[in-house]
């Protein structure tokens, strides 16, 4: 799953222990009393759940119901007892009515079966008991009821009722309607009976019956249709290898489908018809990628066919059932969105969990890192491929950056048995940081190393489930290396290192000493063993060296026969840390020019900008970091200009202008226009930003016309009139901004066709533009955009969006309060002078009908909070 990605479910086993944490001094003795207070407080502990009974197969009859929501369905589960001999089953079943339980005989018949069904619970009297691996299969024909279900989730997956009805009444014209589901990590049993748990491992067959209109997409393969004559239609899926069951999902809706290939295996794209002639844009490395991880793990893609289908209203990132793959409508895109937007990481971390996750599978929630730190670290696999190493640090930069920010207070191991929940899991700690060790392992390991052990790993788990152990393991054995100060610094326990580093040249032993000292706290953290390796540059050489820092603090000196001119700790960028150096300004200018990654020179270009002269050599490597190779140089370059703006404008201002007319990159170009507009007279550069205006990026479009829109209100204002045809988010929110800014005429019709169509955060600004521009506008248009947002609070079901709504209404109240006392003031004063009649029944008609609009956006935000108490 692609986070941030994140359900809730009572199983089997909770499991805990007591201990004390009174200590007794040594030599001392511990007397009764010593205890006398101190009482034991339990221990969490996520054991990984037992296994009674082993799924084996499960075959589905599903008959959604658009009118009522619910899903009428027929299972037949076939399973057998884990090791023990059995005699009954507890399956889980949430919030649905079982109309029948049964035993299938050999001959097909039915016998009826004694059960008990109570806390989502579905508890099975068998006919006998059963031994290890003889089968026995269940017959269970229900009505699951996902509406009205306990709603839970996470910020990372934001519900957890299992199957969605998209639009069930057809009434939403910006939606189509659709159904889908979600299992991860425990919501499938919301719509089918099942053992839920990541440990489970199941073959299934799904009879899927919709309207003929529609298009479905199951797990396996599309083995029939039958026609049913009252204008349904049945779909028959079958996977024939077996996953887990939150891997299992069905969809339907009116999808057009673009077919691809891998080899011999079907590759297909469902998505909204408007964006079918994108579809290969959006989609179309997926063959590439196939290729590349089969022959970079060494272990073929194995499953039966590869489908990526795009639904709306997902509560999460993406989804990697098996075959049949769910991702948001983020993924929309046209050409010219591509260009600024590309959600590629999303396709290759969800394909690569069908090594990772699918094939083989955690063991149990604690161990998710094995799942979603190995997909998280996929994308910069392809990325490293595909697009080169720069790009790939590139990402890799980000996803510590995210790491490091979001557990700033709290840092929690990677392989956690004391989670509150298990929906807490889907954090930056299991996917960052879970890619940022893999990679630290592959660096240490090297690359021939690294992938034979996956390849290990993978052979020996396939079709299994996974503990971090047997990862260790698979890494000892290929390597002959015992590795467990690298797996329980890095997965067992919490926290990272904090480096300080310093250098000290000797010019008469001719020696060069780096101190290093881990600083971290080690009440919370470990004293960590990292191995490093450090480039010295000297005379037009470089020489690398090793060495491994396992003490508090410690010193490595060289002998050398010259001063470096650069001593690069950590060469390879890949320590997951926080640092401090006391590297001179010299170094960092050889290192920007010398040293071989985008990291070594973005690092030394953020020291050498933070305050420049121009004239300097630090500025004269802001200038040449303007033409370096990669598009993040000289946007961070962009970035630094200010002293060379203002001191050397006619030197900068052609490399700029250059930069916004002609870079390959649309941030560049975004960047560049954004300086122009910044440090340089506009009126010299009108035909630049009327260029601009015509960049094939949206997202240019967008900075251009804020640009103008703070220069000349006159132009913008024609401007945003012909670029409301536009469908970009980006140009969404600045018009929508604009029109707030500006509300003279009524664009009522503009801003519900934008929240409709604005996708992401985008979407949550256009919301709160909207309720500042009504605050400001007419009563007339503020009366005629009420219904709007009633429209949407009913329609978007994620928080952060209501939340917004919310806030047009609070602005509205705000300030028709501010109009009613400002209009109350006015008759209070006209009365004190004696205000003619005619004026005075004006202005308490004007009051009254103020009143009665702020009671009506009072009801309608009553509306909106009841409607999200539900």
């Amino acid at each position: 799953m692609r986070k941030f990605v994140f359900p809730v479910l009572v199983l089997l086993i909770w499991a805990s222990c007591s201990t004390s944490n009174q200590s007794v001094k040594r030599g001392g003795k511990a007397s009764d009393s010593t205890f006398a207070n101190v009482i034991p407080q339990p221990t969490i502990y996520r054991a990984t759940y037992t296994r009674f009974t082993d799924l084996v197969h499960t075959k589905l009859e599903i008959v959604p119901d658009w009118t009522t929501k619910q899903v009428n369905g027929k299972a037949t589960l076939t399973l057998h007892p884990h090791f023990y001999e059995n005699d009954s089953l507890v399956l889980n079943a949430r919030g649905m009515d079982l109309h029948e339980v049964a035993l299938l005989n050999n001959d097909n018949t039915k016998s009826s079966l004694v059960y008990a069904y109570a806390d989502d619970l579905l508890r099975i009297k068998l006919d006998r008991s059963y031994k290890k691996e003889e089968n026995f299969s269940i017959y269970i024909r229900y009505t699951a009821k996902p509406e009205e279900l306990k709603q839970g989730g996470s910020r990372a997956i934001q519900n957890d009722k299992g199957f969605y009805f998209i639009n069930a009444d057809g009434k939403n014209p910006d939606k189509p309607k659709e159904f889908w589901t979600q299992g991860e990590t425990e919501s499938n049993s919301g719509w089918f009976p099942t053992i839920e748990s990541p440990d489970q491992r199941m073959t299934q067959e799904i009879y899927l019956t919709v309207d003929t209109a529609f298009e479905t997409l199951s797990n396996g393969l599309l083995l029939s249709t039958q026609i049913n004559g009252d204008g349904t239609k049945t779909d028959y899926w079958k996977q024939s290898l077996p996953n887990a069951p939150y891997l299992t999902m069905v969809a339907a809706g009116d999808f057009a489908i673009i077919k691809d290939r891998w080899r011999n295996i079907e590759v297909n794209y469902y998505l909204d018809k408007p964006y079918e002639k994108y579809a290969r844009l959006i989609f179309g490395n997926t063959p590439e990628m196939l290729e590349f991880f089969s022959k970079k793990l060494n272990v073929d893609y194995v499953w039966e066919k590869y489908s990526q289908i795009v639904v709306h209203d997902y509560v999460s990132g993406a989804m990697e059932n098996t075959t049949a793959v769910v991702h948001g409508t983020n993924m929309l895109e046209d050409a010219r969105e591509l260009m600024d937007y590309n959600y590629e990481d999303y396709i290759s971390h969800e394909l690569f969990h069908h090594w990772f996750g699918n094939l083989v599978t955690c063991e149990s929630w604690s161990n998710l890192t094995l799942n979603e730190g190995f997909a998280n670290y996929s994308e910069y696999l392809w990325r490293e491929y595909k697009y080169g190493r720069d790009d790939a640090d590139y990402s890799n930069q980000g996803e510590q950056s995210a790491y490091l920010l979001y557990t700033a207070k709290n840092d929690p191991t990677l392989i956690r048995y004391d989670y509150e929940d298990r929906e807490d899991m889907y954090d930056v700690v299991s996917y960052q940081k879970g890619g940022r060790v893999l990679h630290m392992l592959r660096k240490y390991v090297g690359d021939d190393a690294f992938y034979a052990a996956l390849k290990l790993y993978l052979d020996a788990r396939s079709f299994n489930t996974a503990e971090i152990a047997d990862l260790r393991m698979a890494f000892e054995h290929v390597t002959g290396e015992d590795l467990n100060w690298f797996f329980d610094q890095w997965f067992l326990k919490a926290g990272r290192p904090t480096l300080e580093i310093s250098y000290n040249w000797d010019e008469v032993s001719m020696q060069e000493t780096i101190l290093l000292e881990q600083t971290q706290d080690f009440s919370k953290n470990p004293l960590y063993r990292i191995p490093l390796d450090v480039d010295i540059y000297a005379k037009g050489k470089v020489e690398q060296k090793k060495i491994v820092l396992d003490s508090a603090k410690q010193e490595f000196v060289f002998t050398l026969s010259t001063k470096p001119d650069l001593v690069n700790v950590d060469a390879e960028k890949m320590l997951l840390c926080t640092k401090k150096e006391n590297k001179e300004k010299q170094a960092y200018v050889f290192q920007f020019y010398h040293a071989p990654l985008y990291l070594d020179r973005f690092e030394a270009l953020s020291f050498l900008s933070k305050e420049y002269r121009s004239g300097s050599e630090e500025a004269g490597v802001v200038m040449d970091a303007l033409k370096d190779p990669f598009w993040k140089i000289r946007l961070t370059a962009l970035d630094n200009i200010s002293e060379l703006a203002k001191n050397v404008p006619d030197s900068i201002l052609p490399v700029v202008r250059k930069l916004a007319k002609a870079d390959s990159s649309s941030d560049v170009r975004e960047a560049a226009y954004r300086t122009l507009g910044k440090y340089f007279r506009y009126q010299d550069l009108v035909e630049d930003f009327e260029n601009g205006l015509k960049d094939s990026s949206y997202q240019v479009n967008a900075r251009v016309f804020k640009i103008v829109s703070e220069k000349d209100a006159i132009k913008a204002t024609q401007i945003a009139k012909n670029m409301e045809a536009d469908s970009s988010s980006d140009i969404f929110n600045e018009i929508t901004n604009y029109y707030s800014l500006h509300p003279e005429e009524n664009h009522v019709s503009y801003f519900s066709r934008a929240i409709g169509k604005s996708k992401g955060w985008n979407r949550y600004q256009v919301i709160n533009n909207f309720g500042k521009y009504l605050a400001q506008t007419e009563e007339n248009v503020m009366i005629e955009g009420l219904p709007v947002l009633e429209y949407f609070g009913t329609q978007l079901e994620k928080r952060h969006l209501k939340n917004a709504i919310n806030n047009c209404y609070k602005a509205i109240q705000t300030e028709l309060k501010s109009k009613i006392e400002k209009k109350e003031a006015e008759l209070k004063e006209g009365e004190k002078n004696k205000m003619l009649q005619a004026e005075r029944s004006q202005l308490e008609r004007s009051i009254q009908n103020l009143k009665e609009l702020k009671d009506k956006v009072s009801n309608s935000q009553d509306k909106l909070a009841h409607g999200a108490d539900k």
